[in-house]
């Protein structure tokens, strides 16, 4: 079997790697700048610079493994590079990969570049869930890592990095700054939170729910979502003109232009609005549970 080095292998991410490899029989050496909560080979490093003991273990592997924020791993990267030609593959971890892959291709070009971005936290157990594989081109190692996340029952869509970044953007830039605004908004507000949490419907619980979640997590996630990927100011210019076209419609008084809208939007979601509609029923059903004891309460 192979053997990888983990850059930033004491994280969350950095650990999910770290235990698919392990999975599969490969040999796994973490560095980070902290010893990692689980058992592994490990190097106390700041990948960020050269260090000896790590290029020795980097001299002997097949592959080297980014589980950093953006900024580190490109960091990282361009110090590490003239070490890594002889490694057959470069892989990272980051929510926005067009950065990463640019910079592998500039200074590894006969090095297979591939990026893994999980759709969930990997704090969660991964089966069933979905993961993309991203990489500029089909490559051997790309197949390896993507039937290896396959036999771990997850569900591998796979993408090049402009494709990635566009839909990322969608998916995560354009819901986490929906999150992020409504979160604002509310403590602008000085409101009473434990009397507002009482008395919230399921909608205004989810939203807690997810502002929460953003809450428990390292800000610098939900940053480099925002500020790495160049098609995430798109969407946020989209959602403030939505915004504002909402205030507009009220403020004009204009109702046939609101039922329109929901009309075209609709039409545009059909295809997926039955599952959806089941999810929303299953989330609202929970959260009564969670809050209610299983008695009934009304959704708006």
């Amino acid at each position: 079997m192979s053997q990888y080095v983990i850059f930033g292998g004491a994280g969350v991410v950095g650990q999910f790697m770290a235990t698919l490899l392990a999975s599969e029989g490969h040999s796994v050496t973490v560095a980070d700048q902290v010893a990692p909560a689980y058992p592994v080979d490990y190097l106390i490093s700041d990948v960020r610079y050269l260090d000896r003991a790590l290029t020795e273990k980097i001299k002997a592997a097949s592959g080297v493994v980014f589980a950093l924020p953006e900024s580190a791993a490109a960091a990282s990267l361009m110090t590490y590079a003239p070490l890594l030609t002889s490694v057959d593959v470069v892989v990272n971890t980051c929510s926005v990969q067009v950065p990463f892959h640019q910079i592998a291709a500039d200074c590894l070009p006969s090095v297979s570049s591939v990026g893994v971005n999980p759709m969930f936290s990997p704090k969660l157990a991964c089966h069933g869930r979905p993961v993309v594989v991203c990489e500029p081109a089909q490559s051997q190692a790309g197949a390896m890592i993507s039937a290896l996340l396959a036999r771990q029952g997850m569900q591998v869509s796979q993408m090049n990095p402009d494709d990635h970044d566009n839909n990322m953007a969608l998916c995560q830039a354009l819901p986490h700054a929906a999150i992020l605004s409504f979160l604002t908004a509310l403590v602008n507000q000085g409101c009473d939170i434990k009397v507002i949490y009482q008395i919230a419907p399921p909608p205004m619980k989810t939203l807690l729910s997810l502002a929460a979640r953003i809450l428990a997590n390292e800000p610098e996630t939900y940053w480099d979502i925002q500020a790495c990927n160049q098609a995430a100011a798109k969407q946020r210019d989209g959602l403030m003109a939505s915004l504002s076209g909402l205030n507009s419609q009220v403020e004009s008084d204009d109702y046939s232009a609101f039922v329109a809208q929901l009309v075209d939007a609709r039409e545009h979601l059909k295809e997926i609005l039955p599952q959806s509609e089941q999810e929303a029923a299953c989330i609202f059903q929970t959260l009564m549970t969670l809050n209610t004891g299983g008695q009934d309460e009304h959704s708006r």
